[in-house]
């Protein structure tokens, strides 16, 4: 296990950041029951979500934790912990993840999503390959 590995706090497996999702209850108490997840281990009480790809972007980070100013945070706890988790993603002097995301959007595409990957059968068969 990497020193910066992101551990599912459902399944407890290490997930990268492409497949890691926030969630949270939000609701008349307040902000509570933060997790960091799987996509797929999200708990069905959440009512609220934002995806890990995004969150190690510097800006999203930043706006994801001010806005947490606004609301009322019923156990701060775990957002803490979420936030030390995500922290050395964001503030990694190679990471580019939010300029390359942006410059994949302006294609059309997901970053880290191969354009070969989302082509359909038939054109892979069209074409004679699978490049």
């Amino acid at each position: 296990m990497s020193e910066y590995d992101l551990i599912c706090d459902l399944c407890l497996r290490s997930m990268a950041p492409a497949d890691g999702t926030d969630s949270w209850v939000r609701d008349e108490r307040g902000e509570h029951a933060f997790a960091l997840t799987h996509k797929g281990c999200v708990p069905p009480a959440a009512t609220a979500r934002e995806e890990v790809r995004r969150l190690i972007w510097p800006n999203e980070f930043l706006r994801s934790v001010t806005d947490r100013f606004g609301h009322r945070l019923v156990d701060p706890e775990p957002l803490r912990a979420i936030v030390s988790a995500l922290a050395p993603f964001v503030h990694r002097p190679d990471n580019g993840m939010e300029m390359d995301a942006l410059r994949a959007a302006a294609f059309g595409a997901v970053l880290g999503v191969s354009p070969a990957r989302s082509r359909t059968v038939s054109q892979v068969s069209s074409t004679g390959s699978g490049k």
